[in-house]
């Protein structure tokens, strides 16, 4: 049998897509438009889960290096924030305004 062959990708490549991925997701995250709702739901949600994909993969292949895997988590954290105001928003427009409007959103009436 042949032997497993090593894994050549270095670890921070998908840790620095992950964290550009998951700036993108919490700016897609802070504002809903109002025109083209879906198309910025579905990039948003694209982006997040990218991010995230991204990320577990430096993780698992990052070993014992610290800075990878830290900078991973920081996208974890970054892109399931951007993915969570993301579905509130979503929410609240499905509700038809049944769920108060968040407090980061510019349209929000108080």
């Amino acid at each position: 049998m042949a032997a497993r062959t090593r894994d050549h990708e270095p670890p921070a490549a998908p840790a620095f897509a992950a964290v550009v991925l998951a700036v993108i997701a919490l700016v897609l995250g802070c504002l809903v438009p109002a025109e083209s709702i879906v198309r910025h739901c579905v990039l948003g949600a694209v982006f997040g889960l990218a991010a995230l994909a991204s990320a577990w993969r430096a993780i698992s292949i990052s070993g014992r290096r610290r800075a990878p895997r830290a900078w991973s988590w920081v996208a974890v954290v970054i892109a399931g924030v951007g993915l969570a105001m993301l579905l509130y928003q979503v929410l609240e427009i499905v509700s038809g305004g049944a769920l108060p409007r968040p407090f980061w959103s510019p349209y929000a009436t108080h």
